[in-house]
């Protein structure tokens, strides 16, 4: 089975996704670097086994599988969403063993759409290897709510915008959804605020840094006040990842997040205005 989500909704999408060609030209942006953080010491005489690489990073490549492109956004301690060009993302978290990488996954289809046996969400499990700021391979064998599964397998590379430190002041500012013309505040103690016009969606939330020597952060926000056919998502929360795109002018801020509570995921590139 495949799993190009189909749409069954002509509704926008609620916190909508924002203008995704940009938000895949990201994997233009940008190339591989460093080393594999693969190298070990001696203790005793013997040779000590190799460090265990980092798949921290934005990664950028295809889904083999569906020809769609995808955007990885992994954090230092392995927490990451891969988002596909469809809006489907997978989260969870990567161990590694070496250049060996394992890790379960939960899939969400974007708000309107599902699998095609009707699902909108599943599991499953990713294997592959990484060469640290270089490459990420992998495969992904998933299984949806309703029982079927899939295949699939992906080749990604490292973006160097990842190695730009992270802070508050420099994600800062407002930032327009180009979907609804919201525009979404964040201040710079990290507070997020906006108002959507299309589903009367206030969201309230903060982004935090996670590690100041790369360019990712975590986000997390909440909704009050949706008018139906919205109204599912009062009292939600959605969680993610998000990087500063600072290879345009203006600036982005790419986001991934996934609204577990409602069951759909949203993935956007907003500009800076």
């Amino acid at each position: 089975m495949k799993t190009t989500p189909l749409k069954v909704s002509a509704q926008p999408r609620t916190a909508a996704v924002v203008g995704m060609a940009a938000l895949w030209a990201l994997a233009g942006c940008g190339g591989g670097g460093g080393s594999d953080s693969s190298g070990g010491s001696t203790s005793g005489g013997g040779a000590a086994a190799p460090a265990n690489a980092s798949t921290g990073g934005i990664w950028n490549g295809t889904d083999q599988a569906t020809g769609l492109a995808l955007v990885g956004l992994v954090t230092e301690t392995g927490e990451f969403h891969f988002i596909r060009s469809d809006d489907t993302q997978y989260f969870g978290t990567l161990t590694t063993s070496g250049n060996n990488v394992s890790g379960n996954l939960t899939g969400v289809t974007a708000v309107g759409y599902v699998f095609p046996d009707g699902s909108t969400t599943g599991t499953g499990t990713y294997t592959g290897t990484v060469q640290a700021r270089s490459t990420l391979n992998g495969s992904v064998r998933f299984t949806t709510q309703r029982g079927e599964t899939a295949t699939g397998n992906s080749t990604l590379t490292f973006n160097s915008v990842y190695n730009q430190s992270s802070s508050l002041a420099k994600i800062a500012g407002n930032y327009r959804d180009l979907d609804t013309n919201a525009v979404i505040n964040l201040s710079s103690n990290g507070v997020i605020f906006t108002q959507d016009p299309v589903t009367g969606c206030l969201t309230n939330g903060v982004v935090a840094v996670i590690n100041s020597s790369y360019n990712a952060y975590r986000i997390e926000y909440s909704f009050t006040g949706c008018r139906a056919p919205y109204t599912r998502l009062n009292g939600t929360t959605a969680r993610g990842l998000a990087t500063l795109d600072t290879t345009t002018s203006p600036n982005r801020a790419v986001i991934g997040v996934v609204n577990a509570s409602a069951g759909y995921s949203l993935a956007g590139a907003y500009p800076r205005i």
